[in-house]
């Protein structure tokens, strides 16, 4: 059975754009000037300048400002688990998209600047209408979407396992696709891990021809991918999860427990268009390293681990998580607080979605 996708001709297709920050997000105005109807959602953090920012988000219209107050009064159970001063307060924002009906997760960095005016109209199209293109495979069962960009980079969160060896892609025509998730890429600072932006400090300023074109990936292959420039449907949302107790492959791991699920339900990602230009905030790249090196470690052994699980079809995405994370919970690398936000992130979506 095909998947369904959302009606993009349907006037009532509600698209949420969801972000987390510590500073006034002006960049949403740029936004704003893309689509004035579509919602927005803005998590702030005990370093937020909270009176400024939530003027300002009121201004934008159609924009929701949740303080660090707002969003205790919503009783999240993983609210507590995920602690404060943390990108994982992100996921308040996809639970209130959820609530609030959303179709279509567009999440975002407050330093990401949409290229193009089509911004909101390319992830909407991507996602709502079968995909006519180009797949990309690998012997492997690995791609490195940085491949794409000039000059190459290593996606934050690849396997240093299959780094620097010849992966020997294939191009093979696709129809009829369904796009679950669209990364959109980022030129200017790149999502690199910060090994790779301590020694090598890349800007990208250009892509190849086939990421301007856009791509999807086999079902048979992995990529990560990561919490800014990327969108999702409604039917996949449960998946996205930012983790905690896995530092910065919070949103990583979290997209290979989505790719897995995506097997069973007919969905491929899609990478490419529409492009941001990252103007990166400055952060500690010690800190970023260190908060780096479980994943590093780790993220192969994850990946084998997870698809080694054998997922029922017939049971729903929140059904096929939950059987995901039980299955894992023999596994001793994994910290105990994965499991536990897991529990609370399940609990919260049937809060959720019981009202919808």
């Amino acid at each position: 059975m095909q998947p369904k996708q959302p009606n993009i001709k349907s006037p009532n297709l509600k698209i949420f754009l969801v972000t987390t920050t510590i500073h006034i997000p002006r960049v949403l105005t740029r936004y704003r000037s893309l689509d004035h109807d579509m919602n927005m959602i803005v998590i702030g953090d005990k370093k937020t300048p909270e009176r400024e920012t939530r003027d300002f988000v009121h201004a934008l219209g159609n924009a929701t400002y949740l303080s660090p107050e707002d969003q205790e009064k919503l009783r999240y159970k993983s609210s507590a688990l995920i602690g404060w001063n943390s990108i994982q307060r992100r996921n308040i924002g996809f639970l209130e998209a959820l609530k609030h009906g959303a179709d279509i997760i567009i999440s975002v960095d407050d330093d990401n600047i949409p290229m193009d005016k089509h911004y909101i109209e390319q992830f909407t199209s991507l996602l709502t209408n079968p995909y006519h293109g180009l797949s990309l495979t690998s012997p492997s069962g690995w791609v490195n979407i940085g491949e794409f960009l000039k000059p190459k980079i290593y996606h934050r969160g690849f396997p240093y396992e299959f780094r620097h060896k010849n992966l020997e892609y294939s191009l093979l025509p696709v129809a009829n696709a369904h796009i679950g998730v669209a990364a959109g890429l980022w030129l200017g600072d790149p999502d690199i891990d910060a090994m790779e932006r301590i020694t090598n400090k890349p800007m990208s300023y250009e892509t190849t021809d086939i990421a301007a074109r856009g791509i999807v990936m086999s079902p048979d292959t992995l990529s990560p991918f990561n919490s800014q420039n990327t969108a999702y449907i409604r039917e996949l949302a449960p998946l996205f999860m930012m983790l905690t107790g896995v530092g910065r492959y919070d949103d990583i791991w979290s997209s290979y427990i989505m790719q897995r699920v995506m097997k069973t339900t007919g969905h491929v990602i899609h990478f490419g268009p529409p492009f941001v230009w990252q103007e990166r905030n400055a952060q500690s790249l010690w800190k970023n390293l260190h908060d780096e090196l479980y994943g590093m470690e780790h993220t192969l052994q994850f990946c084998t681990d997870i698809a080694a699980i054998s997922i029922p079809h017939d049971a729903t995405v929140i059904e096929k998580l939950s059987y995901l994370y039980t299955n894992l919970k023999n596994k001793p690398y994994l910290p105990p607080i994965l499991f536990d936000i897991a529990d609370a992130w399940i609990h919260d979506l049937s809060t959720v979605l019981k009202h919808k």
